[in-house]
């Protein structure tokens, strides 16, 4: 039971002899991780995963630190220790970018920067850096401004909006704006519904133990490679235009196109740029939409939150649009998006691959196997989080988060892997949330209850809510 899982956890309690169950001293002797119960023939625990990858990881968080899983016929090994995976995530000589996951993965965003691993990586992610320095983020800030201004003036009082597609055409707009030129043409509204069909195709085959159910002629498999090709077509014309003209827009696209080698031959191919633009459209538009969404949502589901975020939004910002400067000054809406994505994690599992056998909290790593970690496991763990299920902000005060075991949450990863967009991410968050409570209130539709939908991210079914203009008090 995950109840029985000791309260504390030592974020080096694998080093120290210490098991993550609390159970007492593990032995000395490097073993080779227990499987989990409730394999089936052939599939292995792939149906579980398949139907509940959230339950089933969160309950091998009361077993072992390290347990072998199976896809199918193929093992997988989860690490559930939030220090042993903080090692994993510093260590990715030994853990790099691979696995059943990471693979499938592939097939969608090639080798972008979100998949690629090694010399490789470390090379693209010195390219793309200097898009993400703070003068950058300060112009991308005021971009972001004028874009949630133009949304929220949109809006009419009393109004009925669905709040998921409001806010999924907000962050595409950002993170198009930040990758292309303003007058790049992309039809937007049709690029966002192909994201989603391609988000919930990519989990099923990532969930598929054998593989069978994806080559299946099923109208859902035929809309993935529609909107697949969709997706495809349309960054590889804007490339293309890009590359006719020859001209320097002074975006991230722009940034990757012209960059060079030290020989002064281009430094990606049309394959590469398109893997990388795929790569930070997904990133950048779906997950930032989805969790603004679910910040509505429990928002708007509790009068004191609800109000204390009015408080400090008219404090700081009496009815105008939030700004780069204003971010320091918002403790409290940063506080509520924090929470959102602990409770609403953007992605169920990830997955790293051994490059040679190692040991991990006193347990045997073959070479070349899939080693697998949840963050939505950690962020629901009552032994981590005191009442997990309840929507808390102020869990993320500073004197109860140092409570909290190194490496139990990282929403944007960490080390040579983690997220190289975080600072774009937060300042679109930030200033998104804070301008939508500044001008408006918003209230949910009686009788409506939002659900997420099994994707690779968490994006909720519908969130129709009721928008009402408010004034600064």
């Amino acid at each position: 039971m995950i109840s029985a899982i000791a309260a504390r956890f030592d974020s080096h309690s694998a080093r120290a002899g210490t098991s993550f169950s609390g159970q007492g001293p593990m032995s000395n002797t490097v073993r080779s991780p227990a499987t989990a119960p409730g394999a089936l023939p052939l599939l292995g625990h792939g149906l579980r995963m398949k139907r509940s990858p959230g339950p089933f990881l969160l309950s091998l968080q009361s077993g072992e630190p390290v347990v072998e899983i199976r896809l199918g016929r193929t093992p997988m090994y989860v690490v559930n220790d939030p220090g042993l995976i903080r090692e994993v995530l510093r260590d990715p000589v030994t853990f790099d970018r691979g696995g059943p996951v990471t693979e499938r993965f592939r097939l969608m965003f090639g080798n972008g920067l979100g998949i690629s691993g090694g010399e490789f990586h470390r090379g693209q992610r010195a390219l793309i850096q200097p898009a993400f320095g703070h003068d950058r983020i300060i112009g991308y800030a005021e971009l972001m401004t004028g874009l949630v201004a133009a949304k929220t003036d949109s809006w009419r009082d009393g109004r009925r909006l669905r709040m998921d597609r409001e806010l999924d055409e907000l962050a595409l707009a950002a993170v198009t704006t930040a990758i292309f030129a303003p007058d790049t043409t992309l039809d937007r509204g049709r690029f966002m519904a192909a994201t989603a069909v391609v988000l919930g195709g990519l989990y099923r085959r990532v969930t598929d133990a054998t593989g069978l159910l994806s080559r299946l002629p099923t109208p859902a498999n035929r809309r993935f490679r529609e909107s697949e090709d969709y997706l495809r077509r349309s960054i590889n014309a804007v490339i293309g235009d890009y590359r006719a003209t020859g001209v320097d827009h002074g975006d991230l696209l722009s940034l990757m196109l012209f960059a060079e080698r030290e020989d002064g031959c281009p430094a990606m191919d049309d394959r590469q740029l398109h893997d990388e633009v795929m790569t930070f459209f997904i990133a950048g538009s779906n997950t930032i939409g989805n969790t603004l969404a679910w910040a509505l949502h429990e928002i708007a589901a509790d009068a004191g939150i609800e109000g204390r975020l009015h408080d400090e939004v008219d404090s700081v910002l009496a009815g105008r649009p939030a700004e780069h400067r204003d971010l320091d000054r918002l403790g409290y809406t940063r506080r509520i998006l924090t929470e959102t994505l602990r409770k609403w994690t953007q992605g169920l599992f990830l997955s790293r691959t051994t490059t040679r056998e190692t040991e991990l909290g006193g347990y045997r790593i073959p070479a070349g196997a899939a080693v697998l970690y949840s963050f939505h496991a950690l962020n629901h763990n009552p032994a981590i989080h005191d009442e997990p299920e309840r929507f808390d902000p102020d869990r993320w005060l500073p004197e109860r988060a140092k409570a909290i075991p190194k490496g139990a949450f990282m929403p944007f990863g960490m080390g040579a892997h983690g997220c190289i967009g975080e600072t774009f991410s937060w300042a679109e968050m930030v200033i998104a949330l804070a301008t939508i409570a500044a001008r408006w209130r918003l209230v949910p539709v009686p009788g409506h209850r939002p659900r997420p939908v099994p994707a690779m991210t968490m994006p909720v079914d519908s969130l129709p809510m009721t928008v009402h203009r408010r004034t600064p008090v």
